[in-house]
């Protein structure tokens, strides 16, 4: 799977009507980030839209709170100035801006 960039998730989901989308740190993803992105009805044609473009699929779920009924995590890039670190300790997160 090629990287996308976050900004690119968010554009195209705003194009089918997203009511919310940010990032986050993930650490299952193998770009180290996924774009959160919430829909309030199910969105299959965003996810047709992601694998034609893209090319692999997402997985879209049902959520029960959040400011959608439907969620997806998609693997993404942040740009390097989105995301700043704390003081280096054992255990230490990287906080985020979105």
């Amino acid at each position: 799977m090629l990287p996308v960039s976050y900004a690119f998730v968010q554009a195209l989901a705003a194009e089918f009507g997203a009511v919310e989308c940010y990032w986050r740190e993930s650490d299952r993803s193998f770009t180290g980030f996924v774009a959160e992105v919430w829909f309030a009805e199910l969105p299959s044609e965003f996810a047709a839209k992601w694998a034609a473009v893209v090319g692999y699929s997402i997985l879209v779920r049902s959520v029960s709170s959040g400011p959608g009924s439907f969620a997806a995590s998609i693997p993404c890039t942040v740009p390097s100035g989105q995301v700043s670190l704390g003081p280096a300790s054992r255990g230490s997160r990287v906080r985020l801006r979105g």
